[in-house]
């Protein structure tokens, strides 16, 4: 191996180490299996925001249903493997900028404030493959890419942002910081127009495959009520306390090294910091995943400051950073002492005994990770019965949210149910699962009534009301 090659090969061996137990348990976060949903109905011959419908852009579905595609089942390993090889990406862009822009120490500081700034979380959010995790090494790409000042670094700096947005919306914010870097390092007359044309073009080519009305109403229109309602400002100020506590935590080592960097010097990446931070508190949920979108600068900015400390800080600085990592590494091999899933499988296995593999399966709740157990698709399309109740996390939840509803959420599940009957019904309200307590059925009549007519009595799994199609 060349010397160019020993620092990725350094770096990728971090990755793994650190990523170890994403590669022997499957199911870390429930947007995996929200995603993973979605791409069921796609892998079955469906259409995106038809037949599988969230709130967010395409293209994580589209990943997910190429893997499930390829593999013949939703195995999530598969996407764990390809987050490692992505944060792989991201850790060598930003280590080459470092280097660029801060000599051969930075290169090394970079890098290793990447990999451990992106896995030293909670598992939920370290070793999950989610929204966030697809997203974040194109965000670091575009950040490093604007930077560059040539006509094919702009065009770049608008491809990726593009397609980290196309992955989470909060990417697109990341604008403000891209235009500010292009404007000061390059000829920005000429590479502002070039980064727009390569921002350009990612979404054509989603406008080519997705029904585009449909995509601007889940991804954008009907997210209104889902960001801006209902917050108890109690509640929020006790989740932002808590979000930024762990992850100032976890991040003290690059946080301690930023804590006298200029802003004149690095505006651009103090703005790519504080965009992210924006994003952290979009909808006022404060999820630790959403702090990636902070990592990419604050690893780099981070580099390019500790190269002016002395060597016993800097030691200190390193010794933090590999400890913080060793914890969440720790911690991650056992997900469950941080927060513990429910287990899927007994309603998995009953679905999988009274339905087909075309047939759908209608889980009233939010209960995602049962699609995507029994590799059946979410009838109606729903990833969750979110978009009919109204319900969002980190809200007070009860029958008041369904006036939040999106307004064309409910037609469509009851439009779907006449063109095609679910081969099982799930009620998740009996057990209170999610909040769903609050949600019977009766709510909703029509629904209640397909119910009556259509379906057997009642059967208890695991707690939960399961009825089958007569």
């Amino acid at each position: 191996m060349g010397r160019r090659g020993a620092p990725i090969a350094v770096f990728a061996g971090a990755i793994v180490v650190l990523r170890l137990p994403s590669f022997v348990t499957q199911l870390f976060d429930p947007d995996e299996a929200a995603i993973s949903a979605q791409a069921i109905g796609l892998w079955r011959g469906g259409e995106l925001y038809v037949d599988g419908i969230d709130r967010k852009p395409p293209l994580a579905m589209f990943v997910y249903e190429a893997s499930h595609r390829l593999v013949g089942s939703t195995d999530l390993r598969p996407l764990h493997a390809l987050a490692a090889l992505l944060l792989l990406g991201a850790a060598v862009a930003v280590a080459r900028e470092a280097r660029r822009s801060g000599g051969r120490e930075a290169f090394w500081w970079g890098g290793g404030l990447m990999i451990t700034g992106a896995l030293a979380m909670v598992p939920v959010d370290a070793q999950a493959a989610n929204y966030s995790h697809l997203a974040m090494p194109f965000g670091a790409f575009a950040m490093v890419s604007a930077r560059r000042g040539s006509d094919r670094s702009a065009f770049l700096a608008g491809l990726t942002l593009s397609i980290a947005t196309l992955t989470r919306q909060t990417w697109a914010i990341g604008a403000i910081p891209a235009v500010v870097a292009i404007w000061h390092f390059g000829v920005w007359r000429r590479h502002l127009p070039l980064a727009f044309i390569g921002g350009i073009v990612p979404i054509g080519l989603v406008a080519l495959v997705v029904p585009w009305g449909d995509f601007v109403y889940w991804a954008f229109e009907s997210n209104g009520s889902f960001v801006l309602d209902g917050a108890q400002p109690g509640r929020v100020v006790g989740r932002a306390v808590v979000s930024v506590g762990v992850f100032a935590a976890f991040h003290l080592a690059a946080l301690a090294a930023i804590g006298r960097a200029p802003v004149r010097e690095h505006l651009d990446l103090w703005l790519w910091i504080a965009t992210g931070l924006v994003a952290v508190a979009a909808g006022y949920r404060f999820y630790g995943h959403y702090w990636l979108q902070v990592v990419p600068p604050l690893a780099l900015l981070a580099a390019l400051e500790i190269r002016t400390r002395s060597p016993r800080q800097q030691s200190r600085i390193a010794g933090l950073a590999g400890a913080t990592a060793v914890v969440a590494l720790v911690l991650a091999w056992t997900p469950s002492t941080v927060r513990e899933l429910p287990d899927p499988m007994p309603l998995a296995e009953h679905v999988v005994a009274h339905s087909g593999a075309d047939e759908t399966v209608l889980v009233w709740g939010n209960y995602p990770e049962v699609y995507w157990a029994a590799e059946r698709r979410p009838a109606g399309g729903f990833v969750s019965m979110d978009f009919v109740t109204g319900r969002s996390g980190a809200r007070d939840n009860g029958p008041h949210t369904v006036d939040d509803a999106p307004a064309r959420a409910y037609p469509h599940l009851l439009a779907a149910l006449e063109a095609e009957l679910p081969a099982v019904i799930i009620d998740t309200q009996p057990s209170g699962f999610r909040d769903y307590g609050a949600y019977p059925l009766a709510l909703f009549p029509e629904l209640a009534r397909i119910v009556a007519d259509h379906y057997g009595p009642p059967t208890s799994v695991d707690g939960f009301t399961v009825y089958v199609r007569r």
